[in-house]
């Protein structure tokens, strides 16, 4: 196919994966700038394998119980527990992520052993980012998901980036970080579980990365950081999309991918 006849396809054929995985990539880009910049880099990757392992754990527990209530449920869950664990001087932050993260894999490899042949299948689909067929419902809900985040990160903005980058001085002006660091981690696990099973688990983590770091390193204002990653990760998918017909790879990662390439420009440039 030609080029035109690729993007024609994408828009008339896959209208609700573009659109999903753009808003996605919107959500964990705008998200991933707080992951970054708090460096709980593990936090992501943690609660994207807990959101796969409670895609497992819904078709474990019930055929008919929705899978993103069951990566919800679990994430959820997940950090109550650690939330509480970070906060502890008792153990360093990244043994408590690097735990998780294991306790996640394993938990996923154990529950999709007693999972029908079918759901397996759907669980190995969004390990290899197959995010082509996006329904129509999964649409609604993950644009709703989105609306809802960056509208409680636009309503308390001054309180997530303070205890996420100067937790002293939030502490002085009353913000206690113990609460807005759960409502944060909470705000993270609800995005990525809407997002992982229609994108999969390596588009989440990376996005909650590449543009975040990327819009670091173009801009300075914190405000522009923002608005630069939103923009990085709006553009990605579209790129990623044509990128995996022309060539004939999984979407996901290439998606991915196409982001690492919008941030190589910006890392070539420091190292001048």
């Amino acid at each position: 196919m030609s080029d035109w006849e690729i993007l024609r396809t994408i828009v008339t054929d896959f209208p609700h994966a573009l659109a999903g995985s753009m808003i996605a990539g919107l959500l964990c880009a705008v998200l991933g700038v707080y992951v970054v910049s708090r460096r709980v880099v593990f936090v992501g990757m943690t609660l994207t394998e807990i959101a796969v392992a409670g895609v497992a754990f819904a078709h474990l527990v019930s055929a008919d119980m929705n899978p993103t209530l069951g990566s919800l449920i679990l994430t959820v869950v997940a950090v109550l527990v650690f939330t509480r664990l970070l906060q502890s001087r008792l153990i360093p932050r990244d043994t408590v992520l690097g735990a998780s993260y294991i306790l996640a894999i394993t938990l996923r490899i154990l529950m999709m052993q007693k999972t029908q042949g079918a759901e397996v299948a759907e669980i190995e689909s969004i390990l290899k980012g197959d995010m082509l067929f996006v329904t129509p419902e999964q649409l609604v809900l993950v644009a709703g998901t989105a609306v809802v985040l960056l509208i409680v990160h636009a309503l308390f903005f001054k309180q997530f980036l303070f205890v996420s980058l100067d937790a002293e001085t939030a502490a002085t002006q009353g913000i206690r970080s113990e609460r807005w660091d759960f409502l944060f981690y909470l705000t993270i696990a609800i995005a990525v579980s809407v997002t992982v099973r229609i994108v999969g688990d390596i588009f989440v983590f990376g996005f909650l990365i590449l543009p975040s770091v990327a819009a670091m390193l173009a801009i300075r204002n914190i405000k522009g950081i923002f608005i630069m990653a939103a923009i990085f990760g709006l553009v990605p998918p579209i790129l990623g999309l044509y990128l995996a017909f022309k060539l004939d790879f999984p979407a996901g990662p290439t998606t991915v991918a196409a982001a690492f390439l919008l941030l190589i420009p910006h890392l070539l440039r420091k190292r001048a």
